[in-house]
């Protein structure tokens, strides 16, 4: 459904060409952001796509189903992982 969605398109356009530390900083800018549009839903779906894309363990803050921006992240560069921070 999403890959019919022309704002996820947009998004993942422009998030494939990012650096993995520019995707982490995206991503810590929502965090504690409540605010909810289809078009947040679109941005935050292309951001973790384009975190897996690159190669990137999701799973401290993506279960598959849905994303947690309860913690900002940094990225393990050994491991390729994110890791939330307390």
């Amino acid at each position: 459904m999403k890959e019919n969605n022309s704002s996820y398109k947009f998004h993942v356009a422009r998030l494939s060409s990012m650096l993995v530390s520019q995707l982490v900083e995206l991503f810590n800018k929502e965090v504690g952001n409540r605010g909810w549009t289809s078009e947040r839903s679109s941005f935050d779906a292309a951001l973790i796509d384009a975190f897996i894309n690159k190669g990137v363990d999701v799973s401290a803050v993506y279960d598959g189903t849905s994303i947690s921006f309860r913690q900002k992240v940094t990225l393990d560069s050994e491991s390729q992982k994110l890791i939330a921070l307390v």
